[in-house]
């Protein structure tokens, strides 16, 4: 890593910690908690909404790379779009907005996105696809749904701060481009704010991000993996595939179950495990199958393009077999080892 990229990431990075210690302290004194209940991972009032720091400072971060001329206007437009569902969540933290204001301002920004950045072409064995309107209006869905996805893994300290860090980390070195400029420039700003604010998001969190966080993330890794030139979509993918197939397990497992998949629950396999292990384990458990198992899946993704959908499937057909073992969708895991 250039010194120059080291120094702009630690600089984030550490704005990020003490925008987070402030937010903190505003929320203690305003009442801004997210208190237990019987979903709930935490047993004690935390404060929340604490994504509005790493928010912040990536807006920030992201205005001074656009008055440098390093990232393009096309880019900061594209950009909106997250700051703005992250700015609804943060009203929704303070106070809840009705679901279907909130699902209205979600299509229309996803639809802003793919507006700015289109849709990939696909890589499939070998054939390239031009998917075209039915790209475009799949994009939106996708985008979508990985806002909403990312707002279910947001469950337990740490793991859905820690997941963009990995993500964000492993395209840099798979893409082997460190330079702080166009979207490799806005997913190193966005790990950079996402490890700073790591800090006081680890077990035991002093601040949880809230939806203001979780939106914001889910969004930005989705335009970052249809808009990122060097890695494809399919090795996006791959490294988000434990907070994919969970949460996609999850939701069929529980209509196939004819519940209400609307409603709250604590059905995912990563909460299963976290009632019986706590949330440190899981949460580094995760990371490791991230690096171990996901991670060299997308070099090889990236060094054997034509096989990449194959090895997306892969990737992901191991975890969805145990996180169906370890209860994802069920009211109990099927392990007798992992109930609590």
């Amino acid at each position: 890593m250039p010194v120059e990229t080291l120094l702009w990431f630690g600089f984030c990075a550490l704005c990020t910690y003490g925008a987070a210690h402030a937010y903190r302290w505003l929320a203690v004194r305003n009442d801004l908690l997210a208190h237990p209940n019987e979903r709930s991972a935490h047993t004690r009032p935390t404060p929340t909404g604490g994504g509005v720091a790493f928010v912040t400072v990536f807006t920030l971060g992201m205005l001074w790379m656009w008055y440098l001329s390093l990232v393009s206007d096309r880019i900061v437009i594209a950009c909106i779009g997250p700051i703005l569902v992250g700015a609804v969540g943060f009203a929704d933290d303070i106070r809840p907005l009705p679901v279907w204001l909130r699902a209205s301002v979600y299509v229309a920004v996803a639809g802003w996105c793919i507006y700015w950045i289109g849709f990939p072409v696909l890589d499939i064995l070998g054939v390239s696809v031009q998917t075209g309107l039915l790209g475009s209006l799949f994009g939106v869905l996708s985008l979508v749904w990985l806002q909403n996805l990312y707002n279910f893994m947001d469950g337990i300290d740490g793991l859905a701060t820690m997941e963009a860090v990995f993500v964000c980390g492993a395209v840099l070195v798979i893409g082997g481009d460190w330079q702080v400029a166009g979207w490799n420039g806005i997913a190193l700003l966005a790990m950079a704010v996402c490890a700073g604010f790591a800090v006081i998001n680890w077990p035991r969190a002093k601040l949880f991000m809230g939806d203001v966080g979780s939106s914001f993330l889910g969004l930005s890794l989705g335009i970052l993996s249809l808009a990122h030139a060097t890695v494809s979509v399919w090795t996006w993918m791959i490294l988000l595939g434990y907070f994919i197939s969970d949460a996609c397990l999850t939701i069929t497992v529980r209509l196939v179950r004819g519940e209400r998949v609307y409603r709250s629950h604590s059905q995912h396999a990563y909460q299963h495990l976290t009632r019986r292990f706590g949330a440190a384990a899981v949460l580094l458990g995760i990371l490791a199958m991230d690096v171990v198992w996901l991670w060299p899946i997308a070099v090889l993704s990236h060094n054997f393009p034509d096989w990449a959908a194959l090895l997306l499937i892969l990737a992901c057909a191991p975890l969805l077999i145990c996180q169906f073992l370890w209860g994802a969708g069920q009211q109990q895991p099927r392990l007798d080892v992992i109930r609590s």
